[in-house]
């Protein structure tokens, strides 16, 4: 049985979820009210899957998935948002989640992403246009990477360690260290060190 993490700040709106995910055969395995909260909980737990609000009061929601997603990659991750943008809506994606619905779509749809969400495939709700890529027209030594493994990759490159680009970000250590994995396998690199190479002849 899937299990699922439900992230909202809004007591009535977090519970109308969890209520309607276990009326659908889900187990709700905990609920949380912001984005620290939900990393924390998210590395507690080892959901399946996790519905995520964006406006969250104290980290934004596209930086807990990219925190989520940095420690357990295996997690899928569902957005619902009052926010329809194609900014919000792109962030989301890079960001690592694979679907999207906004708040007041009906029940029906928000199910049809989190069990499309479970095959692994994406889900855009109806009335939200999936964006254009955000990367550049000339690809460059950043693309494919997301911001926060853009942060990372831009810090790696001046030849912080991985405790200083921890402190310097605000992040663990061991967040760090599965980020500058993530960047050597998409650049490519041997090491570190070739990263940073890379990285410095390119821009």
């Amino acid at each position: 049985m899937t299990e699922v993490l439900v992230v909202d700040d809004h007591p009535l709106f977090r519970r109308g979820l969890i209520a309607l995910l276990k009326a659908s055969g889900y187990t709700v395995v905990g609920e949380a009210a912001s984005g620290t909260e939900a990393v924390a909980l998210a590395r507690q737990t080892s959901p399946d899957l996790i519905l995520m609000d964006l406006g969250l009061p104290d980290i934004p929601g596209q930086e807990a998935i990219a925190r989520i997603l940095a420690e357990s990659p295996r997690i899928r991750i569902v957005v619902i948002s009052m926010f329809d943008d194609d900014a919000s809506v792109r962030r989301a994606l890079d960001a690592g989640a694979l679907g999207y619905v906004v708040k007041d779509a009906p029940t029906e749809q928000v199910l049809a992403a989190v069990h499309a969400a479970e095959m692994g495939a994406s889900l855009i709700g109806s009335g939200i246009s999936r964006p254009a890529p955000s990367t550049p027209a000339v690809p460059t030594v950043y693309s494919g990477l997301a911001p926060r493994e853009r942060s990372v990759a831009e810090l790696l490159a001046q030849g912080l360690t991985n405790r200083l680009i921890a402190e310097r970000l605000g992040i663990g250590e061991k967040t760090v260290s599965n980020y500058v994995s993530t960047v050597l396998l998409k650049l490519g690199a041997a090491d570190r060190y070739d990263a940073a190479r890379r990285i410095r002849e390119s821009t």
